[in-house]
């Protein structure tokens, strides 16, 4: 459904006039979001390798290129580029139609949203808080993943998902419902996964390389992580901390998955996790369980993303971030 306000811009196209405008152009630039997931480099390529079915050109774009964890999907060296000082490096793309997956703002794109100046912008993305900042959006928070919608344009635009392409949707779906564990995972979902594997996707092996392997370094940081558990005086709300020491200690600065352990805890309903930037800025990410729409909590200090899961950068040093994260997060529980 097409949505149009008298004098505003088309809120939400369907996800037809999405493919309509990817058959009728060429040149396509496709972004992710900073510190991309398995969500972001999952869609990211799936689209690119879709895309090249019908003759397209494209590259995608990262920002940080942390592929080592998606080996798996044997992404080649020239199908992507690290985010260039001067855009006129990418050979052959100055009239590109630029494509933003999974990323909920225009900030989120990072240094991509200097990238899209000038350029016809195709939004799309499952945050319900995205505003539609694209010059055709399809934004659909019912999907668990931006995965989810490449597996539904694919059967649009009567594509084949070959097992290249579905391992790539596979990772974004496994990453985005946490193996299947979230309340997102709805019958779709698993139909969809039914029939990758049907076809030949092993998830077993995207499930052991994205959630069940881990480095030495890691853990040790892990079990600091751990050792600044905290509740609140109601018990409903747990957080933990990484400091530039930590890390430093640890030999490592991964920290992926960390709020899980806050949440996790039995009678939380809200976890966060404060990590530390640098002297001056914190990166906090929130998880809730039931009631709390966190994605309303992040935005209070300038973030966004899902009701269950979401996050914030909060320019302020690490103990500061922590007082007040825990009072806003208090008017919450």
């Amino acid at each position: 459904m097409t949505i149009k306000l008298k004098g505003m811009k088309i809120l939400n196209n369907s996800l037809q006039e999405i493919a309509e405008k990817l058959i009728a152009d060429d040149n396509f630039i496709i972004l992710g979001h900073v510190e991309p997931d398995g969500d972001c480099i999952g869609s990211l390529f799936s689209l690119k390798w879709l895309l090249e079915k019908i003759g397209k050109k494209s590259r995608v774009m990262l920002e940080q290129a942390t592929l080592d964890t998606y080996s798996y999907l044997e992404i080649k060296k020239d199908e992507y580029l690290s985010f260039p000082d001067d855009e006129s490096v990418i050979d052959g793309f100055h009239s590109a139609t630029y494509i933003a997956l999974d990323s909920g703002s225009l900030e989120r794109l990072g240094k991509g949203k200097d990238l899209i100046k000038d350029h016809f912008l195709i939004n799309i993305d499952h945050h319900e808080d995205n505003p539609t900042y694209g010059d055709l959006n399809y934004v659909n928070s019912q999907k668990a993943a931006v995965g989810e919608i490449i597996y539904d344009l694919a059967e649009i635009m009567e594509l084949n998902i070959d097992v290249k392409i579905g391992r790539a949707i596979a990772t974004a779906i496994i990453a985005d419902t946490g193996s299947l564990k979230y309340e997102n995972t709805s019958a779709r979902v698993l139909r969809i996964l039914a029939k990758l594997v049907d076809d030949g996707v092993d998830i077993y092996q995207i499930n052991k390389e994205v959630f069940g392997k881990y480095s030495y370094s890691s853990l040790v940081l892990k079990g600091l992580a751990l050792s600044t558990l905290s509740l609140n005086s109601d018990n409903n709300v747990a957080w933990l901390y990484v400091d530039q020491e930590m890390m430093a200690d640890a030999g490592t600065d991964m920290t992926d998955g960390l709020v899980n352990y806050a949440r996790d805890i039995d009678q939380i309903e809200v976890g966060i996790s404060f990590i530390s930037e640098d002297r001056l800025e914190t990166k906090v990410s929130f998880r809730s369980n039931y009631y709390v729409k966190v994605n309303e909590i992040a935005a209070k200090f300038g973030g966004g993303g899902h009701p269950r899961a979401a996050g914030c950068t909060i320019k302020k040093p690490l103990e500061a971030a922590i007082t007040d994260v825990l009072e806003e997060v208090e008017k919450f529980v």
